[in-house]
């Protein structure tokens, strides 16, 4: 970083206004920002539009977009720091970069990093002073005093924002949506971003989300540059040290033109004519003269940094006498080695303590993985089927029904079986609905509660070929008649396509 080509006036501002003018860095290069910020993102946009598309899990491809945020904060922040120097930011050379500053950046795509809450004031440190380990824990520590709760302000702003913008998006298409289809089209709209995980929602769910990350990421990366600035202009004068530069290039200026009119007078010494009287010039008695001084210190000296006192109190422990002669000092010695002990037991202790904790934790969350799993994206086996279902007229096991149901119905039919073979049907059909299509039926079901629960839980086919069966069954055990053999044989048909396999 070149001081003498800085582009902007350097000064101490409030952190708030260095949140401002670090936004004025990306107004002024919004072009060529863009441009990267384009190129970078809409192929990783793409490439989790696939994955929600034919991934098997599209919540993760979704949390992975969302995870490789920062591969372009690198990039932006490359743009605008170079420029406030003076430096070239040219569009190819940065996205030539862009590995590079990948690699420096990398702590910051992974865990715990990636939720660091002031990470556009943390990057500058890593990208572009290249410090690693300690010496960047400790670069940190210093600039964390003064930015690091502003730096959490301006990263909880920004989240709160991109939420906004986000569902903004789904207000305002809600707004144009003609008021007669409000309650139908728009009520299906407004609960897009409830939906229950569909491929087609979650496509258009990252695409709004990716028009408000655009409009409000570039910013963000803006305002935490001009924090870490104004922080480094702070700490180390920089508006000083740049002061005293141009003090120099100026006085520098004088004494060149001042150097050139002398080499022009100088042939004038040796041609006749009256001898001109030398004159001191108190301007060249030193680089600067005293009332040029006396200016230089008393600007600085009012400088409001310079003006800014701090008080810091200090508790400290007072002897009001001497020690008591009873205790020795090898039993003050024995004393604190039994509290150091003690110290280090404790300290075991709590560790031990905390891993336990963290156990248990993993241990809750492996237990309750089929509550949150579905969340992110991911499917589970499906739980082995109920097995038993309890009926008005006894008890449905999956060991009393047969592996297929269909052709025992028909085979028992054709022994003239007929009502076994239509007991079988509506038992093997009631245990299918509840096994394999998660109908909840109440204790004691009765054929018209068998029936009603069917119809609420399930889709319209599977409700009208199970109200088919129950009627042929009620009217063999109740009506003393049995259906027409082409009616069962027709049951026993869609059976297999309509119910599954009950086991």
């Amino acid at each position: 970083m070149d001081l003498n080509n800085v582009t902007v006036e350097m000064r101490p501002r409030s952190e708030w206004e260095a949140v401002d003018f670090g936004a004025r860095l990306i107004r002024r290069d919004a072009a060529a920002i863009y441009k990267i910020w384009f190129a970078i993102t809409i192929p990783m946009l793409l490439l989790a539009a696939l994955g929600i598309a034919y991934g098997p899990y599209p919540g993760l491809a979704s949390l992975l977009y969302w995870w490789f945020e920062p591969l372009a904060d690198g990039p932006i922040l490359r743009v605008i720091s170079r420029r406030l120097f003076g430096e070239n930011a040219d569009v190819r050379a940065t996205l030539r970069a862009t590995p590079f500053l990948t690699l420096r950046n990398y702590i910051f795509l992974l865990p715990p990093y990636r939720f660091h809450m002031a990470r556009s004031t943390a990057m500058p440190i890593t990208q572009l002073e290249g410090l690693r380990g300690a010496q960047r824990r400790n670069r940190a520590k210093v600039l964390n005093i003064k930015i690091a709760n502003h730096g959490m302000g301006v990263t909880v702003a920004y989240q709160h924002l991109v939420l906004a913008l986000y569902l903004g998006i789904y207000l305002i298409v809600f707004a144009l949506i003609p008021t007669p289809y409000q309650h139908s089209i728009g009520e299906a709209w407004l609960e897009l971003p409830l939906g229950d995980g569909e491929r087609t929602v979650m496509l258009l769910s990252l695409a709004i989300f990716y028009v408000a990350q655009t409009a409000l990421q570039p910013w963000f990366v803006g305002a935490g540059f001009g924090l870490y600035i104004n922080c480094r202009t702070q700490l180390e004068a920089w508006d000083i040290e740049v002061a005293f530069r141009r003090m120099v290039q100026r006085r520098s200026g004088s004494l060149a033109a001042t150097a050139v009119a002398l080499l022009a007078v100088l042939p004038l010494a040796f041609t006749s004519g009256p001898t001109l009287a030398q004159e001191d010039d108190p301007g060249f008695s030193g680089y600067w003269n005293e009332q040029e001084t006396h200016t230089a210190l008393n600007a600085a000296l009012q400088n409001e940094a310079l003006s800014t006192t701090r008080t810091n109190e200090v508790w400290r422990r007072i002897n009001d006498g001497p020690d008591d002669d009873d205790v020795s000092s090898e039993s003050a010695s024995w004393f604190a080695d039994f509290m150091r002990g003690i110290g280090k037991f404790l300290s075991v202790l709590v560790e031990f303590s905390l891993w336990i904790f963290v156990a248990i934790l993993i241990g809750l969350v492996y237990i309750t993985r089929r509550y949150w799993l579905p969340y992110v994206g991911f499917s589970l086996p499906q739980r082995a089927a109920r097995r038993r279902v309890i009926l008005s007229s006894g008890e449905v096991k999956a060991e009393s029904l047969p592996a297929d149901i269909p052709t025992e119905v028909a085979r028992l039919w054709r022994d003239n079986k007929k009502r076994d073979a239509l007991s079988l049907l509506y038992r093997g059909s009631v245990f299918a609905a509840v096994a394999n299509h998660g109908v909840r039926l109440p204790a004691s079901a009765t054929e018209g509660l068998c029936l009603e629960a069917v119809q609420q839980q399930t889709d319209s086919g599977r409700a009208g070929f199970f109200a088919r069966i129950v009627n042929a069954w009620i009217l063999c055990a109740y009506g003393f008649r049995n259906p027409g053999d082409d009616e069962v044989l027709s049951l026993c048909a869609g059976w297999q396509q309509t119910f599954g396999a009950p086991q």
